[in-house]
């Protein structure tokens, strides 16, 4: 029974050594059958989804990117890659041959991409489109003003708009030049020095001057200095969890273990990885851009990027109100034509017109807005290189991130121990704390057992010396001699050892294999590591030396002798490794003191467990020990362990210990966050399928069953499983199959099967390539969706620069892709993503906020000028009044839009679509015709109140301009009584009083309302016709309510053309108050006002500032000079404009209130929300 017990364990046992790798032997047989394939087609496959970019450039491109799959230096004998590299395994190349090699191949360094000029740069911010556009408007000012010299407002409107654009450009320049400061100072990429063997000696070399064919030394904690092919390997691992996304350390060695895939193979190490363990030697094969991170920088440059979402729809912005303004303008530039003006004065008129409608306050808006957003999330630790990326972060529709760093730690944790029989949790002490209630309990012997035996079996210990990083800066201090690189060498030690003892164990340093350090870190927070292995002394072997066997792959264990005193023993042997192999190792199980013996039962618990820990991607330690009897082995015994003269098959088992690379601890509330603002959050990953799914179920990036467990569990086929799960994980093999599949297909067709995998919502890609990563984005994009991608490793690089917005890890992320990001992450927080979309989605509802508001009073600018050009009235209001509010009334409260909190429903609501764009025809609608026509109301309402007061009634006004008449001299005064009303020159032409039909062609002109030619006439004089063979006025004068003089004629301001430029004072006041109950109705899209409260106290500030400009207008005498305003009183501050003021507030809720009161509890939304929401 015993034994076949032990045959069904040994099967079961090698089917749980394999459990994780079983999928990729599938692929990996699959892609031995495809190689050749491959490799004569891969060029035309790669980019086949990516529309619109330039064939040629592509296919270099992909040709470089998978240079590295063709090559055959690791699997060639080594006699052949001697002669091949001109050199020698033992003495290395020659001076003479490296010399000319690194003439040939030139310096080992990744090329850097040119930088452009500052001042190129500078020049690419002031000529935006956006800017395109001001400047135009500036020189349609200058032009105007050359053309009527005589008005002097629209010099002075050009050379405003001019300093406005300029300043935003030169915002915008340094905001973004800060942020590429902040990313020159993460550059630390490759070693400065390295190991080499060169005419048979070993020496110290810049590592930019390596060439193929060196032979290297690579020591314990260095970075590889080049792709090498390992010729001796001392236990050396290296972490390349940068280049692959393992976080696992792989071990090297000279054998070649993968023929096909160079990334698997165990004789190759590459170029920026790092060798964590052991030390070795190798020879240099690729070195700058030849090495397979130099192959993905270079992919990183053939992604591209296209515009951000921002800078897309600002353009469409652009182009509507282009069309809007020149067309407006156009139109009554030929209706002046009609009409009868002079061509100069309808040039002057439509350029007007056309800057009327050119928003000039706005490109300061979204600068001051973007910067401001980018400096909120650089306090929350979040670097934003591109200000627009901002924006487009808040309209992602889709993250794709790498698992290894970015959603998790990129560090092995303990995960859960078993012993006892029994599974438990193991949260780690340090960092939950006392008070924490544990599964496990550090006074029960079973946990005791397993703690000693654990500490005692590992070597990992926490590194106290200074970080090689701090070294190397010190030691390349340029101007310092070596007296004083000492010197500051050990100041920066003792620094480092006072701060070395305030981290937490879970921030310090360490020197040991990735799953040692866990457990140290583990069981440092109970009893000091040192202590508990200072308690027992490692015993001696035959040869004096320590009695322990180092882990090698081969055993797949490892163990030591230790001093052990009691009653029965004087030694006691421990023994950590592979779990299976340490069962294997076994007789009997240690269960609460106890010892049992191996039953059936054990066996299927043991079983069990151990798939269980496999099923969930975790990385497993088993653990025994045996108290060796004191009568076969007294104190002195000679250990030989060679020969294995001690029970080594007849252990107890102690228990398990798991260990995972764990998500972050905000990761797995970060992504449901996500889901719930109908984001996708897929993982793409070059490590293990069953790893990663597990991760992505801590992650709550999977919630169910996969497709391919389905699949298993029921005995199906993929396909009918594919329709009985949301979850899915896809090998990265299974893309490349895909693109063979896809060729020869029509463009329409390709990369269907996709598109179906894309579909599912809970996806995993493992096993990805770059190349493949980006496949999968474009695959995303595709499908409409605006792809976000993060990541820290080299591998990740190219997929970052293919989206809309790459985002990598400051702290972990490799240079590669923190220079190919839009956006870093200073603190590798995954949950700084989820505020980065919550400020871009604001900042996309507060430019709403803020074009609607702007464009609301192009409108109250706009019609004064049609009314004047059409029904010939005095004109309300002037261009220089119009620069007034764009560029100053406005733009202040304009800007405090970015401090508004974001309306409540802001993350739970879907991304928006590529068909809602930032201006709609629905916001159009909102500030044109509704809040523009009321805005209007305002001012003309105050205007025509004003102008009231000054003796004119509102009818009266119509067509008033066109009327020619005989003027009056200056000197002429009014009289009711006189039968000329005192109008000198009606008197010298009509001396008896009589009059005869119109007034003689040669003596009549029109009144100047434009200008202050007129200004000192009474119009009473001036607005008289011959009206049955008497001279009459034409109007009927309303009362002088206001009897002002005006600083300027010395004159009432009743009845003559100085009121009009009174009235337009007031117009603009009219408009100022209507834009502040506008603001009021537009500090949320849906929420009531009332919900949104006054907690922004920016907002009273541009109040005040608004106010306070009004006041200097009105008040400031040079401002009235130069503006042409007046100093008004108090009933024509704006008073008769609040009426309409609070119609435009009250419509303004009562729209948001049918918005939320329609709201339907079907996915389909009501009109409310399709035809008004904008």
């Amino acid at each position: 029974m015993k034994s076949a017990s032990k045959s069904a364990s040994m099967i079961i046992t090698m089917f749980t050594q394999q459990n994780q790798e079983m999928q990729l032997a599938q692929a990996k047989k699959e892609f031995d059958e495809m190689a050749k394939e491959i490799a004569d087609r891969r060029k035309k496959l790669l980019f086949q989804l990516e529309k619109g970019k330039k064939k040629e450039v592509e296919k270099v491109d992909a040709s470089k990117a998978e240079k590295f799959k063709t090559m055959d230096e690791h699997r060639i004998p080594l006699e052949e890659l001697e002669q091949r590299f001109q050199t020698n395994a033992k003495t290395g190349l020659t001076k003479e041959v490296a010399d000319q090699k690194l003439l040939e191949h030139g310096k080992n360094q990744l090329s850097q991409k040119e930088k452009e000029p500052w001042y190129m740069k500078l020049i690419h911010e002031l000529t935006s489109m956006f800017a395109w556009l001001l400047w135009a408007g500036a020189a349609l000012c200058f032009l105007a003003y050359g053309l009527a010299p005589e008005d002097p407002s629209n010099l002075y409107l050009g050379i405003v708009i001019m300093v406005v654009n300029t300043l935003t450009g030169i915002i915008t320049f340094f905001q973004n030049a800060k942020s590429e400061a902040i990313m020159d100072a993460f550059k630390n990429f490759i070693p400065p020095e390295t190991l080499v063997i060169r005419d048979g000696q070993q020496q110290k070399f810049p590592a930019s001057n390596l060439v193929p064919g060196d032979v290297v030394v690579i020591e314990n904690g260095k970075r590889i200095p080049a792709d090498i092919r390992i010729l001796e390997s001392n236990e050396m691992k290296v972490d390349n969890s940068s280049l692959t996304g393992e976080s696992l350390l792989l071990l090297r060695s000279p054998e070649c273990t993968n023929q096909t895939n160079p990334l698997e193979t165990k004789n190759l190490a590459f170029f920026g990885t790092l060798c964590k363990e052991g030390n070795g030697k190798g020879i240099v094969v690729f070195t700058g851009d030849n090495t397979v991170i130099g192959q993905i920088a270079g992919l990183v440059e053939s992604s591209g990027g296209d515009d951000t979402t921002l800078r897309r729809e600002l353009n469409v912005f652009i182009k509507y109100i282009a069309v809007i303004a020149i067309s407006i303008g156009v139109i009554f530039f030929v209706l002046g034509f009609i009409i009868g003006y002079p061509a100069i004065t309808n040039l002057v008129f439509a350029i007007g017109i056309i800057v009327a409608n050119v928003p000039e306050g706005l490109l300061a808006t979204v600068t001051v807005a973007l910067t401001l957003t980018a400096k909120k999330l650089a306090y929350k630790k979040v670097l934003v290189k591109n200000l627009e990326g901002v924006e487009t972060l808040g309209s992602t529709s889709c993250i794709c991130s790498d698992k290894t760093g970015t959603l998790t730690q990129n560090k092995m944790t303990v995960e859960n121990l078993w012993y006892n029989n029994k599974k438990y949790k193991g949260l780690n002490r340090e960092k939950m704390g006392p008070k924490y209630h544990y599964e496990y309990d550090l006074n029960e012997i079973g946990f005791k057992t397993l703690h000693e035996t654990a500490v005692l079996c590992s070597e990992a210990t926490f590194d106290t010396t200074l970080p090689q990083e701090q070294q190397i800066k010190i030691q390349n201090s340029i101007g310092l001699n070596q007296q004083q690189k000492d010197q500051k060498l050990k100041e920066a030690q003792d620094k480092w050892n006072q701060n070395f003892q305030k981290m937490t164990c879970q921030e310090k340093p360490t020197i040991g294999d990735a799953s040692e350090t866990a457990l140290i870190k583990f069981f440092q927070p109970i009893n000091d590591i040192i202590q508990t292995r200072q308690s027992r002394q490692v015993a001696k072997d035959a040869e004096n030396k320590m009695a322990k066997m180092p882990f090698n792959s081969t055993n797949k264990y490892a163990f030591l002798i230790v001093e052990y005193e009691t009653a029965d023993s004087h030694y006691c042997l421990l023994t950590k490794g592979a779990p299976e192999r340490i069962w294997g190792l076994c007789e009997s199980a240690y269960n609460n003191g106890r010892i049992e013996v191996k039953d059936e039962k054990w066996e299927q618990s043991f079983l069990s467990i151990n798939e269980q820990f496999g099923r969930q991607g975790e990385r497993v330690l088993g653990f025994a020990k045996l108290h060796l009897p004191k009568d076969q082995f007294p104190i002195g015994y000679q250990f030989n362990l060679d020969k294995m003269n001690f029970p080594f098959n007849k252990q107890v088992f102690v228990g398990l210990i798991s260990l995972i690379d764990p998500p972050k601890d905000n990761v797995p509330y970060a992504v449901i966050k996500c889901k719930t603002a109908g984001i996708q959050v897929i993982m793409v990953t070059g490590d293990q399928p069953v790893t990663a799914a597990a991760i992505a179920r801590q992650c709550n990036i999977i919630t169910e069953k996969t497709v391919d467990e389905i699949m298993k569990e029921k005995g199906i086929s993929f396909e009918e499983a594919f329709h009985q799960s949301n979850a899915l994980v896809i090998h990265g093999d299974k893309l490349t199959k895909m693109a063979i599949d896809d060729e020869g297909l029509p463009e329409d067709d390709k990369g269907r099967q996709l598109q179906e995998w894309l579909s599912k919502p809970q996806l995993v890609f493992a096993r990805t390539s770059p190349a493949q990563k980006l496949i999968i984005v474009a695959g995303c994009q595709r499908r409409g969706h605006i792809v976000a991608v993060t990541g820290d490793g080299v591998n990740d690089s190219p997929a970052i620069k293919k989206a809309d917005i790459g985002i990598a890890m400051g702290i972990t992320g490799s240079d590669v892709a923190k220079d190919a990001a839009d956006m870093i992450l200073l603190n590798d927080d995954f949950s700084s993503i989820v505020v980065g979309i919550e400020e871009g989605r604001k900042i996309f509802d507060n430019l709403k906020k803020s074009i609607a508001y702007c464009l609301t009073s192009n409108i109250s600018e706009l019609l004064p000028f049609l009314g004047f050009v059409i029904f010939r009235i005095p004109l309300p209001l002037t261009t220089v009044l119009i620069l007034c509010i764009d560029i100053g009334t406005d733009i202040f409260p304009c800007t405090t839009y970015v401090f508004e909190e974001a309306d409540i429903d802001i993350m739970t609501r879907r991304p928006r679509s590529q068909d809602e764009h930032l201006v709609s025809g629905k916001l159009l609608v909102y500030a044109y015709v509704q809040n523009g026509v009321l805005s209007t109301y305002c001012g003309y309402f105050q205007w025509f109140v004003t102008l009231y007061d000054f003796g004119f009634y509102p009818s009266d006004l119509l067509f008033i301009g066109v009327r020619e008449t005989v003027l009056p001299k200056d000197t002429d005064v009014y009289d009711p009584n006189d039968p000329w009303f005192g109008n000198s020159n009606l008197k010298r032409i009509y001396k008896d009083g009589k009059c005869d039909g119109e007034f003689p062609s040669d003596e009549v002109e029109e009144i100047d309302w434009i200008y202050a030619n007129h200004a000192k006439l009474d119009l009473r004089m001036a607005y008289v016709e011959c009206k049955d063979g008497k001279l009459e006025e034409v109007f009927k004068w309303a009362p002088c309510n206001v009897n002002l003089v005006s600083p300027y004629t010395k004159r009432p301001y009743c009845y003559s053309t100085e009121a009009s430029n009174y009235a337009q004072t007031s117009f603009f006041y009219g408009i100022v108050i209507g834009q502040i109950t506008n603001y009021q109705g537009l500090r949320s899209l849906k929420n009531a006002g009332t919900f949104q409260g006054f907690s922004n106290y920016y907002m009273f500030f541009g109040f005040w500032v608004e106010f306070m400009l009004t006041i200097a207008l009105s008040y400031v005498q040079v401002f009235n000079t130069v503006f042409g305003t007046r100093d008004l009183l108090f009933i024509h501050y704006g008073v008769s404009a609040i009426p309409f003021g609070l119609i435009m507030l009250l419509w303004a809720e009562g729209r948001k209130y049918m918005i939320r009161a329609s709201k339907t509890n079907s996915n389909y939304p009501s009109w409310w929300e399709r035809c008004v929401v904008f």
